[in-house]
């Protein structure tokens, strides 16, 4: 009789098992071409990297309906609801697209539109996988999104550990997930952005001068007593927005560029043009 509960620690162990697993193997490959010539696999590392996966899901997916970690774990997919054309669809997500994305990476370098291209889209996926993940942490089904995409369910006749109902070892499992989650999450944030709205609002809750216009503003001087208003040090290679204030110039282009709506700390003038400041 199969269990109608799988413990979502099991499933999230099953997609570790397989990351290790494909891990081990590119490290007996790397050793196995340790004394080959510098440089020689280099150019098809994309396609060794195919070669592995696909060895993986040829002797775990296409002849048992389960992955490695899956079959360690005594869990697989129900076959009645795997056909053949999800599993084509399978492999297109998990390795036909990865190798397409390392390829592209390897060939196209110098190309910026392509990589902004699969960056996008790898930015894409990762927020839908985020997604994927928190609705898999209430429903505890389809700990991946290919799973719940193709709506494929996970069956066990039996649960290999005994031990899986360790309150410890379940809360450490899952807050080492909750973990990477946040860590994903605040990559993805633009801090710089933030930190200015943030800011912004204090301003206005603590009921400070917020100076904004242009015509507000008095033309940029420098004494030897002037200091960026970013890093407070004496300016190296002094730059203005168009406020009265005084950047380095790498403070003043780190800032616009990670955040086009970057302003003034010192006036909150929210300037467009850089230019450099010239002595008069």
């Amino acid at each position: 009789m199969s269990l109608t509960y799988i413990p979502r620690v099991t499933q999230l162990d099953s997609i570790q098992l397989d990351k290790e697993l494909e891990d081990l193997l590119k490290q007996l490959v790397c050793q196995a071409t340790k004394y080959f010539e510098p440089g020689v696999l280099q150019p098809i590392l994309p396609e060794l990297d195919l070669l592995i996966r696909t060895w993986i899901f040829k002797n775990s997916l296409c002849d048992k309906s389960c992955t490695f970690g899956q079959q360690m774990l005594s869990l697989k997919y129900k076959t009645h609801n795997f056909s053949n054309k999800k599993l084509y669809w399978y492999f297109f997500y998990t390795i036909g697209l990865r190798y397409i994305r390392e390829r592209a990476m390897y060939s196209f370098t110098s190309n910026s539109n392509i990589q902004n291209c699969f960056n996008k889209m790898e930015t894409f996926q990762l927020v839908w996988e985020i997604i994927n993940f928190l609705r898999f942490i209430q429903s505890g089904k389809h700990p991946a999104l290919i799973d719940f995409i193709l709506g494929l369910e996970l069956t066990a006749d039996k649960l290999t550990r005994e031990d899986l109902t360790d309150f410890s070892w379940t809360r450490e499992l899952l807050w080492h997930n909750l973990i990477e989650l946040i860590g994903t999450v605040l990559s993805l944030v633009n801090m710089f952005g933030l930190r200015q709205r943030m800011s912004r609002i204090l301003k206005y809750m603590w009921w400070r001068n917020h100076t904004g216009p242009l015509s507000k503003c008095s033309p940029a001087t420098m004494t030897i007593h002037s200091t960026c208003a970013c890093c407070s040090e004496k300016p190296i290679l002094p730059h203005t927005m168009g406020c009265s204030h005084i950047f380095c110039y790498y403070c003043l282009m780190a800032n616009k560029t990670a955040d086009r709506d970057f302003v003034c700390p010192k006036c909150y003038y929210n300037g467009k043009h850089v230019t450099k400041f010239v002595m008069t």
